[in-house]
């Protein structure tokens, strides 16, 4: 887990079982006993060395010091009094060569005399390098501003009146942030600044998604690649924090942070409360494996129903699928249902929770985007199915200069890359044109055809391309093939009523208030999000094929050309 544990491993080589003499047992012998206490101590060592530095790599390094200075004084040193006591005296020396290091022309620092009182019996040079150390933290808890004058007046050398010019500030308010400023640092360097459990344990986020439309800087996934702006968002989840107290948590200092939280804020990842304090606005869930077994079940137990309310109908309703004259793949009727099926789902769309809409809950980003950010802690859970029911849809893609509108949906059945940046609207135009015969294969259109093909949206035979995806032309495609899907029966609204209900209840537990409208709204029509249950029943009763890997690049697509 830790990455200095490297260090010390090498003295845990398996011993060579072979007579040797008196003196090397006894060197043996001591060593084991060694490795023994060095286990015992690497946990208490490591608090130590994140207390003291507030971070995750320098702790890793201080205590990695620290561990080769004890093993050493372990192997050459018996009949210790306070073995304990030995060996934090070793932590507090090691502790203080590694500042001194770090701190050099900044140990003999007073700002106005602050002091810092003391009960350890520790040398001078210990407690003035500490001290220098304490005190460049505690500058680093300031405010920006009032870091930069504090800087600016102590080690620039700056007078009152040059900063106030230098900062278009007046000379008293200068003054006042002086005074406020040397009465947190002190108030900080009286106390032990505690690490939090971010800083120590830092989670990971995974299925970092959306539910809108993204802007030109993409989704939730382009702003947080980094693992340090994952648990700013994470530390400030549950409750509003201070900048200064989501650095205690992640344990470090807040200017590496500021940035950060400054850019989340400005495109709606976080909101900035009364009192300086941040929240996060993204939804993230925290799997457990009640939770996740509870959800299974219900959603198996839903779309088992779903299936025979409602799509078992759609195994006889080739004729009326063929007298639209719909185009599918080799005329087969299973590819045609790949795409019908988990497009017909939208027509289970009706809920008796409290309406909320669109609008009232996705963020409108800085960049254009307007969606709601959802994200998961990682974390490995023992599934009692191992198939994966993740999914990515609907996808609408619309062009302002074409008549046609592209609808995809994915699922782990699908051979093509699985996420909605490769799902683009120039492939469906240069589909549009295939289809009415204007798309030429020269070096104008190579790279259109390229593309095509290497999504397997056209296939390449003997006798020249063939479509390998659903479309459908006509003067007013979408309407005239939406109304041929059958409307849902009274049985199954009043289900999807109450599935609305007790999946926001199962999804809201755990979650923090401010969350909870937001978990409403993407708990209507929950019907609607079991498209992968309700294929993998179909699947299971032997109604749907499953495709070639040729077929799955194609299926669950539908192009719709507006004559």
């Amino acid at each position: 887990m830790l990455n200095f544990l490297f260090i010390y491993q090498p003295f845990f080589l398996a011993r060579q079982y072979i007579s040797v003499m008196e003196k090397e047992m006894k060197i043996i012998l001591k060593k084991n006993e060694a490795d023994r206490l060095i286990k015992e101590y690497i946990k208490p060592l490591y608090g130590f060395s994140m207390n003291k530095t507030r971070n995750l790599n320098e702790a890793e390094e201080l205590a990695s010091r620290i561990i080769l200075q004890v093993y050493d004084v372990l192997i050459k040193k018996d009949n210790f009094i306070d073995l304990n006591s030995y060996i934090f005296k070793i932590a507090h020396n090691v502790w203080t060569k590694y500042i001194s290091g770090k701190t050099k022309g900044f140990n003999n620092i007073s700002i106005d005399q602050i002091i810092i009182s003391s009960d350890l019996e520790i040398d001078k040079d210990i407690l003035q390098s500490e001290m220098a150390g304490k005190l460049r933290l505690e500058i680093s808890f300031l405010s920006k501003q009032q870091r930069e004058i504090v800087i600016l007046h102590y080690y620039k050398g700056l007078k009152i009146k040059e900063i106030a010019e230098k900062l278009n500030l007046s000379e008293g308010t200068v003054k006042w942030h002086i005074y406020e400023s040397k009465k947190e640092m002190k108030k900080g360097m009286e106390v032990m600044r505690t690490v939090g459990n971010l800083g120590i344990n830092p989670i990971k986020f995974s299925n970092m998604t959306h539910s809108g439309e993204p802007g030109k800087r993409g989704d939730t996934k382009d702003f947080f690649r980094r693992t340090i702006t994952q648990n700013i968002a994470y530390a400030a989840y549950h409750e509003p924090l201070t900048i200064n107290k989501i650095a205690e948590e992640l344990g470090i200092s807040p200017i590496f942070i500021e940035d950060e939280i400054n850019e989340l804020e400005e495109y709606g990842f976080m909101d900035k409360l009364p009192g300086g304090k941040y929240q996060t606005n993204i939804l993230i869930s925290e799997e457990s494996e009640e939770k996740w077994e509870a959800l299974h079940e219900i959603y198996k137990k839903y779309a088992a129903i779903v299936v025979e309310e409602y799509f078992l109908q759609f195994f006889n309703m080739e004729d009326q699928f063929k007298s639209l004259n719909i185009y599918y793949p080799n005329n087969d009727f299973n590819l045609l249902l790949w795409s019908v099926i988990p497009y017909a789902m939208k027509k289970l769309e009706f809920s008796q929770l409290k309406k909320i809409t669109y609008e009232e809950v996705t963020t409108l980003r800085k960049d254009g985007g307007n969606y709601i950010a959802f994200a998961s802690i990682h974390k490995e859970i023992k599934k009692s199915d191992e198939f994966n029911y993740n999914s990515c849809g609907d996808m609408y893609r619309t062009n302002d200069e074409l008549p046609i509108l592209g609808w995809q949906f994915n699922t782990g059945w699908i051979n093509r890359v699985f996420d909605w940046r490769d799902n683009i609207m120039s492939d469906y135009v240069g589909l549009y044109h295939f289809i009415n015969g204007k798309l030429i294969e020269n070096n104008v259109n190579i790279d259109v055809y390229r593309r095509l093909i290497d999504k397997g949206y056209l296939i390449k035979t003997k006798n020249g391309y063939k479509v390998n995806v659903v479309y459908y032309k006509n003067k007013k495609a979408i309407d005239s093939f939406t109304e041929i899907l059958p409307s849902p029966s009274e049985k199954l609204i009043k289900l999807g009523q109450e599935l609305d209900r007790i999946v926001y209840e199962i999804r809201k537990m755990g979650q923090p208030i401010h969350m909870h409208k937001i978990i409403r709204a993407i708990c209507q029509n929950s019907l609607t999000g079991l498209k992968t249950y309700v294929l993998k029943n179909l699947i299971d009763r032997d109604l749907l094929q499953e495709p070639t890997s040729e077929e799955a690049k194609g299926i669950s697509t539908i192009l719709f050309i507006e004559e």
